[in-house]
């Protein structure tokens, strides 16, 4: 029975109610809330069903029947989103997500995953910016979020949203509130993986402290891209191609640089993406022959991430990074199709500036048609 007072004081607290509140609601005194929740005693057998009503659950759940079961639900619910957004499948993320709140709607760690795929869809095909303007996502994913940072004891997914919070203030020209986020915020030197790379010990130690050197590679890499290419950033109406191409070699440079022996997994894919960049920069400066040197590392790069077995175990070979596992989960990807297929997308927005040029007929054939849908 001290099962049944757990999961009332659980339930409170995800309420956010005191107990003098709750016993209000349910006309008893705060006293026999306290004792409940503190096993001494039990409510009455003819509250059971007012309690379950009060908070939306069933009986069976506020007695923990229901534990087991609900929990490899909820395993699969994000098996599903995992892999889906590992495919770049918007969509049908979206859906599992959906019907996993329906089902589970005080679960925060949904909340939080819902926001976030909602919030792609903002980058996503234009069927899917159409749906996220007019549902108007924006404001759901605000407020999605606030109840995460309010309620959640989760810090990974209190940080998500902060971070979401922090982007949809400055969209809203509230750049104030969006830097009181900020500067709530553990620095990047006081950060739980830099001080694991601190405390911890032996190999443990040396994988922490690769997986940092990894993700910070990763962190510089995408900025560089970002000041070059993201309009939002502010920076990219005055850069010359000239000086685009340094930050893109130079975000390139560090990724291979930690990953130094060639296998660079779901780096693959950024590196891919970058060498298209370079490609296209080169066709702005009108120097052809290095443009297709780059397309066809492009191609390279598309093979070889297409190629891989996502749901299979991977590890990094390089001397920087040997202990790290691969994480396809975390790809950034908002497209469903292959690599290859985005590839050839971009080719038809270049056909035009290679028009005959044997080199480029030759790769297009080779890579085919595409199903992306932008």
């Amino acid at each position: 029975m001290n099962n049944l007072g757990s999961k009332i004081k659980e339930l409170r607290i995800a309420e956010n109610l005191t107990q003098e509140r709750l016993a209000e609601e349910l006309n008893v005194s705060f006293q026999s809330i306290s004792r409940w929740e503190n096993g001494i005693s039990t409510p009455d057998i003819s509250l059971i069903p007012v309690i379950a009503r009060y908070f939306n659950v069933s009986t069976d759940y506020l007695f923990g029947l229901q534990d087991e079961e609900a929990e490899i639900t909820k395993s699969e619910f994000e098996q599903k989103y995992l892999s889906f957004r590992k495919d770049g499948d918007l969509d049908r993320a979206y859906e599992v997500m959906l019907e996993a709140r329906k089902m589970f709607p005080r679960d925060l760690h949904f909340c939080t995953n819902l926001a976030e795929i909602m919030d792609l869809f903002e980058g996503g095909n234009s069927a899917q910016v159409a749906v996220y303007t007019q549902q108007r996502f924006s404001e759901q994913i605000f407020s999605l979020c606030r109840r995460v940072v309010e309620e959640s004891k989760d810090e990974t997914d209190r940080s998500k949203a902060l971070s979401m919070l922090c982007s949809y203030y400055m969209k809203a020209g509230n750049a104030s509130a969006a830097m009181k986020i900020a500067d709530s915020m553990t620095d990047i030197m006081h950060s739980k993986e830099v001080l694991l790379g601190e405390v911890l010990s032996g190999e443990d130690k040396k994988k922490q402290l690769q997986e940092n050197i990894l993700t910070m590679a990763d962190y510089i890499s995408d900025t560089l891209v970002k000041i070059a290419f993201q309009k939002e950033y502010g920076f990219t109406t005055s850069l010359t191609p000239e000086q685009k191409l340094e930050y893109v070699f130079a975000a390139n440079t560090i990724l291979t640089t930690v990953i130094s022996d060639g296998n660079y997994l779901e780096y693959s894919r950024k590196l891919g993406w970058n060498y298209r960049r370079i490609a296209e920069l080169y066709a702005m400066m009108n120097r052809k022959e290095n443009a297709i040197e780059y397309l066809l590392k492009a191609e390279e790069m598309a093979g070889v991430y297409d190629s891989m077995d996502k749901t299979a175990q991977h590890k990094f070979t390089a001397a920087f990074c040997d202990l790290v596992e691969s994480d396809m989960t975390n790809n950034g990807k908002n497209f469903a199709g292959t690599e290859t297929e985005m590839l050839s997308y971009r080719l038809d927005e270049l056909s035009g500036y290679f028009g005959d040029d044997e080199q480029f007929k030759a790769l297009k054939k080779r890579i085919g048609g595409n199903k992306i849908d932008i």
